[in-house]
């Protein structure tokens, strides 16, 4: 027999057609609406060809989860910041052995022998490799080869599939059936001297490291309005350098993309000297990841430059972490950063999605050949990551799936931190959908059609940062609001098609929505008013003075946003824990508890999908979040908790 791949499933044998499922199945996912970008192909398949299916197993409590959160994260219970310990986290989410021994004995009467099941560490996951003609037996089902118009990319799917009614309630989803592939998709801007082209812009006068400093800007409070700087910074949200380095600080990257230390080295030259050349982050390498520097541009460079040079220069001396995550060919996901962070997540044994998912060992030439990294990386006490999909390119099951890892985070203490996105209500890519709530993914090219969230942002256990921007000649000054994003980017926000609204965010929509209802209709955005708005916050995201492959340029967007904002709340962490306190975990709870805390941004709005999207108001709104953070006002509100 023979492995999967494309051209061992192409070729020999008969079409095959799957008979109708029986009486006792039930449907348990399917396609609504096909991807214009995958064709079916009408060709046939090799019946023997095998193919690496996973199960993904419901695990126990989740409908818990919620509570146990808030239990040691909303600001009025006795239990705050009592975090749990991993292996807690592991024992009381992992699913049942009833439900483990129900799926097992339905693969087994299937002629799916028990020598060839796999379980993960997390027992969340059954893994077996099965023929073409088993997995279509099994799952009532017939399989297709689809082309990606665009790449001519191959991918096996089906377009829906059942499993036996008594055993639904056990299973989240399997793969691979309906699902396509998704990219992680960086969400950085440049911008050209003259242009609103997103290509890089130059800062006149920046020098080498190794040079006397003569630029011929002088960065300053004055001029933040072009220039924003560390300073600059300090100044809007009225915080100092950091002094204690009591706490953790993490930055996710992804391969290729890698930080220069030579762009660090002139970063601090220019803007923070006092910042010893050869300063850089404690490197933790996933999956085969390196920090190449084979090749150099800004689309290999410029995110982590930007990321590293902010996050460092911003909570020095605390170190900070880097996640380098995934090898040069087979590349990572969010998934396989949270294998690494948590071994009752980890699936090395069986259980990434490989539509989605690196699967490593990575079989491909030049591929790193080692296991998966599994639970080997402790976790920061901040985590920041400036990447992102866009909600309607991953199945919804895949979503919850990931969003109660996020939830499990929370609970050990970790504060985990998305960028909202760089193109308004248009996605990742400044792309719309052609159908309502974005079913099946369909995209067009963002003139028109509907809204378009963001994932992980709309996940109602992570904090989204959307981006804002100094006033034109306004005077930089933490009482001097700023205006929601409009240069090169525009804050990415507005409403899931897939997470309900949690009750910590509840009244600020209502309010929201009560006093500023948007005149949308229903087929541009979910206006039930039953779900996740995002972002939660922002910070400034335009205008940044970044070392860029030896030259300062000028960088734009929430990449810039979520690393700013992880680096107040690690300061916060540092006075928590030289006053014996713990980290503050999961923070949206106790930002929403004090918008007073925060300076609330009325100005502007994140136009796109051939409209001017949403609008900063006063109170929270789907541009701007609760506004920017006061850090004294922050720091006393968390230093007040327990």
């Amino acid at each position: 027999m023979k492995f999967f791949s494309t051209l061992a499933i192409l070729g020999l044998a008969a079409s095959s057609f799957a008979a109708p499922a029986p009486p006792n199945h039930v449907v348990h996912e399917k396609r609504e609406h096909q991807l214009e970008k995958w064709s079916k192909r009408n060709v046939k398949l090799n019946r023997d060809a095998l193919i690496p299916m996973s199960i993904g197993l419901t695990q126990r409590n989740l409908d818990q989860g919620y509570e146990f959160l808030m239990d040691v994260s909303h600001p009025e219970s006795k239990n705050y910041g009592k975090h749990w310990s991993m292996e807690k986290i592991k024992e009381t989410f992992k699913p049942s052995d009833a439900a483990i021994e129900a799926v097992k004995s339905w693969l087994i009467e299937s002629g799916i022998e028990k020598e060839r099941h796999q379980m993960s560490n997390s027992l969340a996951w059954i893994r077996f490799n099965v023929t073409v003609e088993e997995a279509e037996s099994l799952l009532k089902t017939d399989y297709h080869i689809y082309t990606n118009t665009e790449n001519g990319k191959q991918h096996l799917a089906c377009e829906d599939y059942s499993v036996p009614a008594h055993i639904q309630e056990h299973i989240d989803f399997i793969t691979p059936t309906i699902h396509f592939d998704a990219t992680v998709k960086k969400e950085k801007k440049r911008r050209s001297l003259d242009t609103r082209e997103l290509k890089v812009k130059p800062v006149p006068g920046a020098v080498s490291p190794d040079a006397v400093p003569q630029p011929q800007v002088t960065f300053n409070l004055a001029n933040c309005y072009e220039y924003i700087t560390p300073d600059c910074l300090r100044a809007l949200y009225n915080f100092t350098n950091g002094t204690l380095a009591q706490s953790s600080y993490g930055i996710v990257e992804y391969t290729p993309q890698a930080y220069l230390q030579t762009d660090l080295n002139l970063f601090y030259s220019n803007l923070q000297r006092q910042i010893a050349s050869g300063t850089g982050p404690t490197v933790d390498l996933i999956d085969g990841a390196t920090v190449q520097t084979t090749t150099q541009s800004f689309d290999d460079n410029g995110e982590s430059d930007l990321d590293l040079q902010y996050a460092i220069a911003l909570v020095y001396p605390q170190k900070v972490t880097l996640y380098q995550t995934g090898d040069a060919v087979e590349g990572a996901s969010f998934n396989n950063l949270l294998d690494a962070l948590d071994a009752s997540y980890c699936t090395s044994g069986g259980g990434d999605d490989a539509t989605y998912d690196a699967i490593y060992p990575d079989t491909a030439s030049g591929g790193y050949k080692g296991a998966a990294n599994c639970g080997t990386i402790t976790p920061a006490s901040v985590i920041s990551t400036s990447y992102g999909y866009n909600e309607a390119d991953l199945p919804a099951a895949y979503e919850v799936r990931q969003c109660n890892e996020y939830m499990k985070l929370g609970l050990a203490g970790v504060s985990v931190l998305y960028s909202s996105g760089d193109y308004g209500v248009a996605g990742n890519s400044g792309q719309c959908c052609t159908a309502a709530k974005c079913a099946g993914g369909t995209y067009n090219s963002g003139s028109s059609g509907t809204f378009n969230p963001s994932f992980p942002g709309t996940c109602p256990y992570v904090t989204s940062v959307g981006a804002t921007q100094v006033k034109p000649n306004g005077l930089v000054t933490a009482t001097n609001p700023e205006e929601a994003c409009e240069t090169v980017i525009y804050s990415g926000g507005g409403f899931s098609n897939v997470f309900a609204i949690p009750s910590y965010q509840a009244s600020a929509v209502a309010t929201y929505f009560t006093s500023h209802k948007p005149t949308y209709t229903a087929t541009q955005y979910n206006n039930s008013q039953t779900v996740r708005g995002y972002p939660d916050v922002s910070a400034n995201g335009a205008n940044y003075v970044v070392a860029v492959d030896g030259a300062l340029s000028l960088v734009y967007g929430t990449s810039a946003s979520s690393p700013v904002f992880g680096a107040i709340v690690t300061l916060i962490n540092e006075q928590r824990v030289a006053a014996g306190k713990s980290a503050v975990g999961f923070l949206n709870p106790t930002l929403y508890a004090n918008p007073g805390a925060f300076t609330d941004i009325i100005t502007g709005g994140n136009q796109g999908c051939g409209t001017s999207g949403f609008t900063a108001v006063a109170g929270w709104d789907p541009v701007t979040g609760l506004g920017t953070p006061n850090y004294p006002a922050l720091l006393s509100v968390f230093l007040a908790l327990a």
